[in-house]
């Protein structure tokens, strides 16, 4: 599950690369929401034993610059739509709003990773976990910002980041603020099904996007994660793109940024004390129905028919769960996002 090189897709038509969306939209927006960050680099070598080819290299960025920060919002490179949001000006006033710090962690190779010789070792215990909690580690020493050794964090993956960040809820379940796993997919053994959450690990509000038409994940696979984990009570979100490939995605930041608000305010991160555990209490919930057209087996499949309903309402007739909705405003934008197709 390699980098990707998708762009970005406008209503009309027109095709435009991401740093061409950079150039026209962002640049003046970008210098002011800068204006006051810091921003800092480090390195991670590999240490015997683990499965890392090379130094892994991080960079970050603290919006509020000198202030006390609350917690850090991990983005992995695999690829210009993810990486993007590392310089987005809505998420960099999103993180400045929230004392929130962001931290772009590169493409770091492993030496034997299911995948080939330039794919990353997914699996958080064979290097890439512990490197990632050194970076921080080492940017708090080198920011003068000695809350980051603690710091909780936000996961933002793709592919094969996106199971690598369903794995670090076994890894490190207690530094997970929320976790927004994006077409996630990889080898055994960090597949999805792989993964194993302890009852901390179940407490990680998680917001999966699959594909309806993804032959790499497929949506299935994703789904069955999910509806694994909802059964068990974690506060997760499940979304379907329909008519998107794997690396067709095209992540919808106002969902994103509005479900993070809401979990935000109920985990209330502070590198000086437990998360809050999700309260459900006036929440909403989704259902959808999945279309038939390429038959009950199919592991790949578009959503036809979707509804919310309130936290203890009736459940719709023989429609599948869709996972927890914090507000009638993030309900509205899933339900939009939720683009139906005839079957």
């Amino acid at each position: 599950m390699g980098p990707t090189t998708t762009r970005f897709r406008f209503t009309k038509g027109t095709t435009l690369a991401n740093h061409q969306v950079k150039a026209l939209f962002s640049f003046p927006l970008l210098i002011a929401a800068f204006a006051h960050a810091q921003s800092f680099q480090t390195t991670v070598s590999p240490q015997p034993r683990e499965d890392l080819a090379q130094d892994c290299r991080y960079q970050m960025s603290l919006p509020n610059g000198s202030e006390r920060v609350l917690g850090l919002w991990v983005i992995y490179d695999r690829g210009p739509q993810i990486t993007s949001f590392y310089s987005d000006p809505d998420v960099v006033a999103f993180a400045k709003r929230h004392g929130m710090g962001l931290l772009l962690a590169h493409q770091c190779n492993g030496k034997d990773a299911p995948g080939g010789p330039k794919e990353m070792d997914m699996d958080p215990t064979r290097g890439i976990g512990r490197a990632l909690l050194t970076a921080i580690e080492q940017f708090s020493r080198q920011s003068a910002h000695p809350e980051l050794a603690e710091a909780k964090l936000i996961l933002l993956g793709f592919s094969g980041t996106g199971a690598l960040f369903a794995h670090f809820g076994e890894y490190a379940p207690t530094r997970l603020i929320a976790a927004i796993l994006i077409h996630p997919a990889h080898y055994a053994p960090a597949a999805l099904d792989r993964v194993q959450l302890s009852m901390e690990g179940r407490k990680i509000p998680e917001l999966i996007f699959a594909g309806g038409v993804d032959k790499v994940a497929t949506t299935q696979a994703p789904y069955d994660y999910f509806a694994r984990y909802r059964e068990q009570g974690a506060p997760w979100t499940f979304l379907v793109q329909n008519e998107t490939g794997h690396f067709g995605v095209s992540i919808t930041k106002g969902i994103v940024l509005a479900w993070l608000d809401e979990v935000l305010v109920r985990r209330d991160p502070d590198p000086d004390r437990p998360l809050r555990t999700i309260d459900e209490t006036g929440s909403w919930a989704g259902y959808i129905v999945r279309c038939s057209s390429a038959g009950s087996a199919s592991p790949i499949w578009n959503v036809c028919r979707a509804a919310v309903v309130k936290r203890g309402a009736q459940v719709p007739k023989k429609m599948m769960v869709a996972g927890w909705l914090p507000s009638a405003h993030v309900a509205n934008l899933w339900l939009q996002e939720e683009q139906v197709v005839k079957p």
